[in-house]
């Protein structure tokens, strides 16, 4: 009895250890991949000092003009200098007139943003939110093969305030794209276009990603649990 008490033990033993292995980092499981190489998650987002642009090269903070959504916590609209609602006029509800000259999306970009991130685990997934004032076109890079993926094309149909529909400047007006990558170095590109000049300009995006874990990890925990039930059906009988 003692030797089959043991091995019950030794099989239960298996099967917990089956299961922690299968139970993804996220839920509490053993952590076997590594992490995102940004701060809580968050690998994009608008701020100043962080990532660059082709004008400045140094992303600024800048004033927020009163049509422009509010953006998520941790991202800030940005410029390459101080092209945004620097002076905003409570009769006319119009800011000053401080931004870049007008260009199209057919022509070149008025400036173009960029992020480079790490992501080390084998899969990370979210979702990307990008805002622009008036337009952008939002690509992602591959680093290590050079690949550039086009994510989302710029709006040249003009609102009131910006572009009509995403990718535009109000609260419902951002990009919302999905994202699901492996282990590489990525640089997301946003090319920014100013259709009214002399008018508000600036971008802001924000994204998050976080570890998906494989399907082996799923596997894994259903074979624990499958194990543990008829270990369990036996004791019962027993």
């Amino acid at each position: 009895m003692a030797s089959v008490a043991g091995s019950r033990i030794i099989w239960l033993g298996l099967l917990v250890s089956t299961l922690l292995a299968g139970i993804p980092a996220r839920f509490g499981g053993v952590a076997a991949a590594g992490t995102i190489d940004c701060a809580v998650n968050v690998c994009l987002f608008s701020q100043e000092g962080v990532g660059s642009n082709s004008v400045s090269g140094t992303n600024q903070g800048i004033f927020v003009s009163p049509a422009w959504a509010t953006l998520p916590t941790g991202a800030e609209w940005i410029s390459y200098g101080q092209t945004g609602c620097n002076d905003f006029n409570a009769v006319t509800g119009l800011c000053a007139q401080t931004g870049p000259v007008a260009t199209t999306i057919t022509g070149s970009p008025t400036a173009i943003f960029y992020q480079t991130f790490t992501v080390t685990n084998l899969l990370d997934t979210g979702t990307l939110d990008v805002w622009a004032d008036d337009t952008a076109g939002v690509y992602l890079d591959d680093v290590t093969t050079g690949v550039d993926t086009l994510l989302m094309a710029p709006n040249g149909t003009l609102g009131s305030n910006c572009a009509n529909a995403p990718i535009s400047c109000t609260q419902n007006g951002d990009a919302q794209i999905p994202l699901s990558l492996g282990p590489g170095t990525y640089t997301l590109v946003i090319d920014a276009y100013q259709l009214v000049g002399g008018s508000p300009f600036g971008v802001g995006y924000y994204g998050v990603l976080t570890n998906s874990p494989e399907p082996a990890s799923y596997l894994l925990m259903g074979l624990g649990l499958a194990g543990l039930g008829t270990l369990l059906r036996r004791r019962k009988r027993g």
